[in-house]
């Protein structure tokens, strides 16, 4: 995780994006940095000796390192979303509907949506929020009388995702209703949980896979130095289950999913990455 970095503004912005980035400094308590014409973001990082750069632009916070920029855009939440809920389909839905009778069948290919088994009206936490394209396939999945609630350790990568999801503009007025429902907080999982009642969420959700590298993946990479890396523990799925009657934990093979204290398994069949599900001892 960046341990450095400054804010800036973007390249010929002015008054209220300036302003915006100067609050963000003093909010971040980092130093606020002018924007200089004549060095390219890669000297400003010399310049300045910092890692990253916070840069406001007119279109939203973007975060530069030398691994390259980030910015919000719902990616693969979007697509997810589009072919679950857009009308588009799916090829895998009617092989798989006997076996996930309560889920929509249109998102039954999507096995997070089949691992949670989230109705309207449920209460839905992920504890690991990175870009929320999950969050958001929850946040259709629980509808406008459910909660979808999202956590994430890493101040920066908070900052741009929570802007992103109220800023971000579509022609789907579905899909900017539910990224824009959905809750977002700047914090650790187990202090948030120890915070609530017992019962406060229908389903909890863990993906620890975002805070691994994913080599192969070179929109994943400036993300990277972005990440609040800390592996997941018994002890937090437990603080999850007194809090919510079924977790859903998402990570490479079963074997780290039953240390973890999953007994059933969904995915596909020939993928290494599984959903693990906990649910309390009767």
């Amino acid at each position: 995780m960046l341990t450095s970095y400054a804010v800036t503004s973007g390249k010929n912005c002015r008054g209220q994006t300036v302003t915006e980035a100067k609050q963000w400094a003093e909010e971040l308590q980092v130093p606020f940095v002018p924007r200089l014409d004549s060095m390219s973001l890669e000297t400003m990082l010399t310049h300045y000796g910092v890692e990253g750069l916070l840069i406001a632009t007119t279109q939203g916070p973007r975060i530069f390192t030398a691994i390259g920029t980030f910015f919000f855009h719902p990616g693969v939440g979007m697509l997810r979303w589009k072919m679950l809920f857009g009308g588009a389909g799916s090829v895998d839905a009617a092989g798989v509907a006997a076996a996930h009778p309560t889920i929509p069948a249109a998102a039954l290919p999507d096995h997070f949506a089949a691992a949670t088994q989230l109705k309207p009206g449920q209460r839905y936490l992920d504890c690991t929020l990175g870009l929320g394209a999950d969050a958001l396939i929850a946040s259709h999945l629980v509808g406008r009388q459910g909660r979808a609630v999202g956590l994430e350790a890493s101040l920066l990568l908070h900052l741009v995702v929570s802007r992103g999801l109220k800023a971000y503009r579509t022609n789907y007025p579905e899909l900017a209703a539910d990224l824009q429902r959905l809750e977002t907080y700047h914090t650790q999982a187990l202090p948030f949980l120890q915070r609530q009642p017992a019962d406060s969420f229908d389903v909890i959700y863990f993906d620890p896979m975002f805070r691994f590298p994913v080599h192969q993946s070179s929109t994943m990479q400036p993300l990277r130095p972005l990440a609040f890396e800390e592996p997941l523990t018994r002890v937090v799925v437990q603080e999850a289950l007194r809090v919510a009657p079924r977790v859903v934990i998402k990570e490479r093979g079963e074997t780290i999913l039953r240390a973890l204290g999953c007994r059933s398994f969904t995915g596909g069949r020939y993928s290494r990455v599984k959903f693990g599900i906990a649910t309390r001892c009767k």
